[in-house]
């Protein structure tokens, strides 16, 4: 049976979901930050990254890629990058803290997506 025919298990579900909403969090706060003109390019490479990474991450998990659990630490690694980042340059500012969050979701995610695809 192709990878393709498969079925994911509930958790990958999961974390493909996390990674689809954190992309369109960093895009809608990428976006929110250009119009202030209060984004860095810094931030928006930082920013950028994470979306590519999450991009990476699920498609990988669509596929059931044996490198997915490679792919699911980095990911977490640049979310948790992109988190720390988006907490310092606007803790005042609500779209930021909401992107933190949801970075770090995606992270925890990831992290445990790597976990059962090293345990299996």
């Amino acid at each position: 049976m192709s990878a393709m025919m498969m079925e994911r298990p509930a958790s990958m579900q999961r974390c493909m979901d996390d990674c689809s909403m954190c992309m369109s969090m960093c895009m809608e706060t990428m976006m929110m930050c250009m119009k202030k003109g209060s984004m860095t390019m810094e931030m928006m490479c930082m920013m950028e990254d994470c979306m590519d990474m999450c991009q990476t991450a699920m498609r990988c998990m669509m596929r059931m890629s044996p490198m997915c659990g490679k792919v699911c630490s980095m990911c977490a690694e640049m979310c948790m990058s992109c988190a720390t980042m988006c907490e310092q340059m606007g803790s005042k500012d609500e779209m930021m803290m909401r992107c933190a969050e949801m970075c770090r979701r995606c992270a925890d995610s990831c992290n445990m997506m790597m976990k059962e695809m090293k345990a299996a």
